[in-house]
């Protein structure tokens, strides 16, 4: 089916494409989704018959909110030559049927919401639209019987705890969720439907389980010129798409959060509220967002299996970045320190740090050049407890730190501050800082061989956009004087050697986070 010659219509190229579920093939201006054969236990696509039945499903379902892009299903059929052609034209009467296609019209890639979120290309008016076509489908879709029981307090916490059970052998090897995080999104989970019960079922009373999309993504939403399309729902289980519409909201407001725009995310819940005049879904949106996060982060585990190398470890990290975000919803703010030598990689562990929270980076080297009115790139006062890097400056850059980290801790932020913190004296004020407002406090030491820190320096010499100062003569003067953390309590402490996967560090800091969270 890669050959133009399959298709009844103009195809330039064929592009493949394909999922753990499906097999997509982009001709010209249309696509065709086939439905691997396979049995992953939520769904079963083994029986041809079964094949084409989903596919009539996933039309169906689909032309709610994409009505022009659903074509239709077609089968694929095999000539008396042996040749695959799709939508059975050949009227040889000895073809065979071998299997479906849904048939799309194929949307343009540069204009998914995922794309355009990479590019940031985003505005307040589209946000504005996407919450209108969401609060207009769901108004129209089906609830009643077939639909709300899986939207009952038990169905949820049957749901919740078949996903915690199926992420337990993902605790170990190959781990993406510490067993301490996990105990405690457990927990929390737990606790919410113990305390929201009635809530719960006033919802199912209101109408508002719905038979939703269920995979309301970025990467399942485009951005047409003239309206917006959502497609490929979930049509294989009524129990995955039918919910409330709080849950089908959330998936989309968390992959907005995963994405970094978390300012966009709370926008568009504050327009859907507004225009569907339901205020309980404020109440409901932690959770649920919580909820469709571990799950993503359990789906992509999932599929950790039979991958090794690059591509292992890239899935592996997107899989721990769900957790780390479900993570966020239920702890409280904290401030974290990333301190270490120049070169060791700190600034890199810092970025990423703050992803799950979307903190604020507070860098000591911008604050510096900043305080003292020196530009950004200007590498010319580069001097030992002199001039920029004078005792003087050096306090008036922790100071302003600590002062601008107050401001952001009064804001209800997460905090990362990325310096040197070569002494405890510039370590402590931080720490009692988040004491006074009972912030968790992580201390995250980047400890990196001198070997790969110098090596470092050196590449970044060569790099006319660096903010740091520091090269190797600095390295070397400040490894003499700097004051390893012994001071912090293991528990709020994290090691990094500067050169392992960096989201393991990040999971060890909520680890730390978690524990000293009250009971």
């Amino acid at each position: 089916l890669t050959d133009p010659a399959a298709y009844p219509h103009p195809a330039p190229t064929v592009e493949y494409l394909q999922t753990h579920i499906s097999h997509i093939f982009l001709a010209g201006e249309h696509a065709y989704k086939i439905k691997k054969p396979v049995d992953l236990g939520f769904l079963d696509y083994r029986d041809i018959d079964d094949r084409r039945h989903f596919c009539e499903e996933e039309v169906v379902l689909n032309r709610r909110m994409a009505p022009d892009v659903y074509l239709g299903v077609v089968p694929i059929i095999r000539t008396s030559e042996g040749r695959l052609r799709v939508d059975g034209t050949d009227d040889d009467p000895r073809r065979d049927i071998v299997d479906y296609a849904v048939h799309m019209r194929r949307l343009p890639a540069n204009r998914m919401l995922s794309a355009l979120l990479a590019a940031g290309d985003l505005d307040n008016q589209r946000i504005r639209d996407l919450a209108r076509l969401l609060v207009d489908f769901h108004a129209l879709a089906r609830t009643g019987q077939g639909v709300d029981q899986y939207g009952t307090p038990a169905s949820i916490r049957h749901n919740c705890e078949e996903n915690f059970e199926q992420t337990e052998p993902f605790t170990g090897g190959p781990k993406t969720v510490s067993p301490l995080l996990h105990g405690f999104l457990r927990r929390r989970a737990t606790e919410f439907l113990d305390t929201h019960h009635e809530l719960l079922e006033d919802r199912v009373a209101a109408g508002r389980i719905r038979e939703g999309h269920g995979d309301l993504h970025a990467g399942n939403i485009c951005v047409l010129e003239d309206r917006i399309v959502a497609y490929d729902c979930i049509e294989f289980s009524p129990r995955f798409r039918c919910s409330d519409v709080t849950s089908d909201l959330a998936f989309l407001l968390m992959d907005l959060d995963l994405n970094g725009f978390r300012g966009f995310s709370d926008y568009l819940l504050r327009e859907y509220v507004t225009r569907s005049g339901d205020r309980q879904i404020e109440q409901l949106t932690p959770f649920y967002k919580g909820y469709r996060a571990f799950v993503r982060g359990k789906v992509t585990s999932m599929q950790l299996a039979g991958l090794d190398g690059r591509v292992h470890a890239e899935k592996r990290a997107e899989a721990m970045s769900y957790f780390h975000l479900a993570a966020s919803y239920d702890l409280p703010p904290p401030v974290i320190l990333c301190c270490g030598l120049p070169g060791s990689g700190k600034s890199w562990t810092a970025e990423h740090l703050a992803q799950p929270f979307e903190a604020a980076i507070l860098n000591s080297d911008t604050t510096r050049k900043r305080l003292t009115g020196v530009a950004p790139d200007d590498h010319t006062h580069v001097a030992i407890d002199r001039g920029l890097y004078s005792a003087d400056i050096s306090a008036r850059t922790y100071t302003e730190l600590l002062r601008h980290t107050e401001e952001l801790l009064r804001q209800g932020r997460t905090v990362v501050v990325d310096a040197g913190f070569r002494r405890r004296t510039d370590r402590a004020p931080f720490y009692d800082l988040a004491s006074q407002h009972k912030r968790p406090v992580v201390l995250v030491h980047v400890d990196t061989a001198e070997s790969v820190a110098r090596r470092r320096l050196e590449k970044r010499r060569l790099e006319p956009d660096a903010v740091s100062d520091a090269g190797t003569e600095v390295y070397t003067a400040l490894a003499k004087t700097f004051e390893a953390p012994i001071e912090t309590a293991p528990e709020s402490l994290v090691t990094s050697d500067g050169v392992s996967p960096v989201e393991d560090v990040t999971s060890a800091a909520i680890d730390c986070i978690v524990r000293a969270r009250p009971a």
